[in-house]
């Protein structure tokens, strides 16, 4: 059973996968478009969501250690959009997504609470977005799965409205 740590994130996360997911209902044709001249593409949100090409949702959450603190170098505003990204499609993008939620889940619900709170990475990048740069893996699968997911999804809201389909219900 599952401790109430990972109860309430899982919560939260599909409730942002729902979010995200309903944004990218139809959006097929449009995953070259931005909201406006300049602005990422909803191919870049999501590629920007997959994080850099290799990136193991597994092999970061076993880098977060009690003692010795290591640390996460992040690029706040980096779409990652390389080659292979740019002809997958919108599904094996979506699908891309969904393995590393389950990825994530897989590894954090047999944990113990006093893991999720005590393992912890330094992660430079978030100090202007939450005051700390230590996040322990609760706080850290809270903010990238939960926070950053809904944030793009409200991005991809707006060009839903651009290209003109209906608001995601």
């Amino acid at each position: 059973m599952t401790n109430p740590t990972v109860r309430e994130l899982r919560t939260k996360v599909d409730a942002a996968w729902a979010n995200l997911t309903r944004q990218l209902d139809g959006m097929e044709p449009y995953l070259e478009r931005g909201d406006e001249p300049g602005e990422w593409t909803t191919r870049q949100v999501l590629a920007h969501l997959l994080f850099d090409p290799g990136w193991d949702a597994t092999a970061t959450l076993k880098k977060f250690a009690a003692r010795d603190v290591p640390t996460l170098d992040l690029k706040p505003g980096e779409t990652y959009l390389t080659a292979e990204r740019r002809r997958m499609t919108l599904g094996q993008l979506v699908d891309a997504l969904d393995a590393q939620r389950r990825a994530v889940f897989a590894y954090v619900e047999p944990l113990p609470e006093a893991e999720l709170q005590e393992r912890k990475v330094r992660i430079p990048a978030l100090r202007p977005f939450l005051g700390v740069e230590e996040v322990p893996i609760a706080m850290y699968v809270g903010v990238f799965f939960d926070g950053h997911w809904n944030n793009h999804a409200g991005q991809l809201a707006k060009i839903r409205k651009a290209v003109g389909l209906p608001d995601a219900k």
